[in-house]
């Protein structure tokens, strides 16, 4: 499995999980090992870094507040650290609202198709760590409130059919289907 966003960058599955933008590689798991190696300097990672799957607690999707053009991608490890590993994904919204209202339908149709990359790498990344822990212990995966399903129709739908077309059902900790 694969996911390629040309102006943001993809991942791989095979032979191990690696996360590159378009300057190259950033991320790449060590399938030996069972340890992620951070190949692109990041706050809290620094390069060459490593850091084991067992060890993380989350991954974890942030998106700022309106107009929600920053998307961050991270993990938690047990320790409490927190480690960004895509971080300032950044996307065109419109800005004539106030900070405080409501999204718009439109606006949530948007945030689900300008974050619908950055949740499958996130969830991608729940399934490999996720296999690697004792007793394939699952982890959670957490979510923008936007991009929950009970909150965007948008999402909602998006997640049915995905529900109709993955027999590998993966879930969010809201209980959002992902491929």
């Amino acid at each position: 499995s694969s996911g390629i966003n040309a102006e943001y960058g993809g991942y791989v599955m095979e032979p191990g999980f690696t996360l590159f933008s378009p300057e190259g590689k950033v991320l790449e798991q060590n399938t030996q090992n069972k340890e992620l190696v951070q190949l692109h300097s990041r706050p809290g990672f620094p390069l060459g870094q490593k850091l084991w799957l067992k060890d993380i607690e989350n991954v974890f999707v942030d998106l700022s507040p309106r107009p929600w053009h920053i998307q961050t991608l991270g993990v938690r490890t047990l320790s409490e650290q927190v480690i960004l590993l895509q971080n300032e994904r950044k996307f065109a919204m419109s800005e004539d609202e106030d900070e405080n209202t409501e999204p718009t339908h439109e606006e949530l149709g948007e945030i689900m198709v300008n974050t619908e990359w950055i949740v499958k790498v996130a969830a991608q990344l729940v399934y490999i760590t996720s296999k690697n822990r004792f007793k394939n212990a699952a982890i959670p995966l957490y979510v923008p409130r936007l991009v929950q399903a009970d909150l965007n129709p948008w999402v909602a739908m998006r997640n049915s059919l995905w529900q109709n077309d993955t027999p590998d059902k993966l879930q969010d900790s809201q209980n959002n289907y992902i491929p």
